[in-house]
């Protein structure tokens, strides 16, 4: 037993049958079967190699020798596995992975307390859902926090945001940051642009630890609906960061630039400013993207960023989620 199983031993366990666990991919519109026992149960999650009694694994591959080791426990896999071991009860559907994550989320409640912390500081025209949590030493000026949207601590949001439902912001991330936006006159002093423009983050985003998004300069800095953005990166003023696109550790975004929907920028990757990307597009790590590009489903890569690949509908890039299967190539940029 390590120190989580100790710490986790007198937390109360979900428990599903093999059957539940059907039931539950079904109404996500998952096709499956169960070869086994339907009333075998799992109570915990584990990686393949991993795996013991009663917990929940997945497989992807087709060799057997990798899973000599399981016994009474419920494995999700590919069809056509043949295993040897009658005690192992599986679930066989055509994505497994996909299939785990979803009974993932059955088994590990996330779930944070409501309410505002002692310590956090609150602007007086602060409007915070009384469904979402503020963490310790949080600050948030005149802004707006929706329902569900869990703030951990020391995060600083300051005026003229706007933050949705079931957001997640984790600590010392800073929301609507004072961007630097100037023209030389011709005495040599620096004319500073001020920024007028506010900050928006849409409903069901993450967004990570040590993360600074710049409000906008004329208009709004957005980020759209189940963006996921992870620790350390930066985004600059009036960006507009398309629907489920994912950004990853130390990404830096130039300000003006539009990135479209279901993107995949890996990380330490950069973007001049007003760089314009289509939509489904993969950012290779490190890569310098200093021109638009406004095709979808495309691979970059380099310094300077070319193209080195065209994505096809339904295959699936190493170390990156497929894309979505619906025809995004088509759709029309956000304004």
């Amino acid at each position: 037993m390590d120190i989580f199983d100790t710490i986790n031993k007198n937390r109360p366990k979900k428990t599903l049958t093999a059957r539940e666990m059907a039931v539950i991919l079904e109404r996500e519109e998952l096709s499956v079967t169960i070869e086994g026992n339907p009333e075998a149960f799992a109570d915990h999650l584990r990686g393949i190699d991993h795996a013991d009694k009663c917990s929940l694994t997945f497989y992807i591959g087709k060799d057997i020798s990798r899973l000599a080791h399981l016994g009474e426990c419920v494995l999700i896999c590919l069809p056509g596995l043949e295993l040897r071991d009658n005690s192992i009860t599986r679930i066989v559907t055509g994505d497994p992975k996909l299939a785990f994550y979803i009974l993932a989320g059955e088994f590990v409640s996330e779930t944070v307390p409501a309410g505002i912390h002692p310590t956090a500081v609150i602007g007086p025209r602060a409007q915070i859902d009384p469904t979402a949590s503020i963490g310790a030493l949080c600050v948030l000026h005149d802004c707006v926090v929706g329902a569900r949207t869990v703030l951990h601590p020391h995060v600083t949001v300051y005026d003229k945001t706007i933050i949705g439902t079931g957001v997640t912001i984790e600590a010392n991330t800073v929301i609507g940051a004072t961007g630097q936006v100037w023209a030389w006159d011709r005495k040599g002093k620096k004319r500073i642009l001020p920024q007028i423009g506010g900050t928006i983050i849409e409903d069901e985003c993450f967004i990570g630890s040590n993360i600074t998004i710049v409000r906008g300069a004329l208009q709004n800095t957005i980020v759209r609906r189940g963006c996921r953005i992870s620790h350390g990166s930066m985004i600059a003023h009036d960006c507009d960061i398309g629907e489920d696109t994912y950004i990853a550790n130390g990404v830096v975004i130039g300000g003006s630039s539009i990135i479209g929907k279901a993107c995949f920028l890996s990380s330490n990757s950069s973007y001049r400013a007003g760089t314009v990307l289509g939509d489904g597009i993969v950012v290779g790590a490190g890569a310098s993207v200093v021109k638009d590009f406004r095709e979808g489903r495309v691979v970059l890569a380099g310094v300077p960023a070319k193209i080195i690949e065209r994505i096809v509908e339904g295959n699936k890039l190493g170390g990156i989620p497929k894309l979505p299967d619906t025809d995004i190539e088509g759709s029309e940029f956000h304004k």
